[in-house]
């Protein structure tokens, strides 16, 4: 008795810590999601000018992809991903119109490199 005792108080605990911790991946507003896509190419150097037509586009982006969430009923799976597809590629067609040939290798390499991580 002692044990199962011990044992639910210990499966108390995880559940707790767990739901402390916010349980899933925190996404962020469509704000903080383009701030952070602004961070990610840095290596890029852009300029201000280029930052602040990259921030309307990535929370044009922000703004889809939770209005798609929200008509989705907030579930994600293959389905989402099928449908966020023309979402991104526009959203990468507008950031390969505002960066230099530069940048634009360099912002190339990027999604290679990236697709590579999302893959393995």
């Amino acid at each position: 008795m002692k044990k199962l005792i011990i044992a639910l108080g210990l499966v108390l605990c995880v559940a707790t810590f767990a739901k402390a911790q916010g349980g899933g991946r925190q996404m962020g507003t469509p704000a903080e999601r383009a701030e952070r896509s602004i961070t990610r190419l840095e290596p890029l150097r852009l300029t201000a000018d280029q930052k602040a037509k990259l921030t309307e586009v990535f929370l044009t982006q922000g703004k889809s992809v939770d209005s798609l969430r929200a008509a989705n009923g907030g579930a994600g799976g293959e389905g989402m991903r099928e449908k966020m597809a023309p979402i991104q590629a526009a959203t990468s067609k507008k950031v390969m119109a505002l960066l230099t040939d530069e940048q634009k290798k360099s912002f190339e390499a990027m999604l290679v490199e990236q697709r590579a991580r999302q893959n393995n």
